[in-house]
């Protein structure tokens, strides 16, 4: 299975937000279960430019590229994709962007937190708790830690 994984994902797993949990565990899941995972050349900026706008220096955030490289797949962006997300019902121009890209890669999973931005995305939209509730194994389990 070809997943890819929007730019909010991958800002949650990198910047360990609040939503990090739910984040890295569709990650996590994914790898369990060989999954391909991606994302797409144009999130590579936005990802290191929120990064940095959250309180990371400019070398902080750039230096956390070649572990995203490391971690997925990055899809190329083409001309066709751009204008084909220009086209697209889809209101977010990135969103529509990422779900275009993907569909031309074949990807058969978006996992984004903002999957309502997602409804005409010829690539069906899952949240990372739908990603973990569908593909988790049954063996596998997430807890919280609280380091006081």
């Amino acid at each position: 299975m070809r997943v890819c994984f929007d730019t909010n994902v991958v800002i949650d797993i990198a910047g360990k937000t609040d939503w990090f949990l739910d984040s890295y565990a569709s990650y996590d899941i994914a790898l369990m279960r060989k999954f391909d995972t991606y994302i797409t050349a144009a999130s590579t900026t936005d990802i290191v430019y929120v990064l940095h706008r959250r309180g990371m220096s400019t070398k902080e955030s750039n230096a956390q590229l070649p572990s995203l490289f490391f971690m997925f797949d990055v899809l190329d962006v083409t001309e066709s994709d751009c204008r084909q997300a220009y086209e697209n019902e889809m209101k977010d121009c990135e969103d529509a962007l990422v779900a275009e890209c993907c569909a031309r890669n074949n990807v058969d999973i978006i996992v984004t937190r903002n999957k309502k931005d997602f409804a005409h995305s010829p690539v069906p939209a899952l949240t990372p708790r739908e990603f973990i509730e569908a593909y988790k194994p049954e063996n596998v389990s997430y807890d919280m830690v609280d380091f006081v």
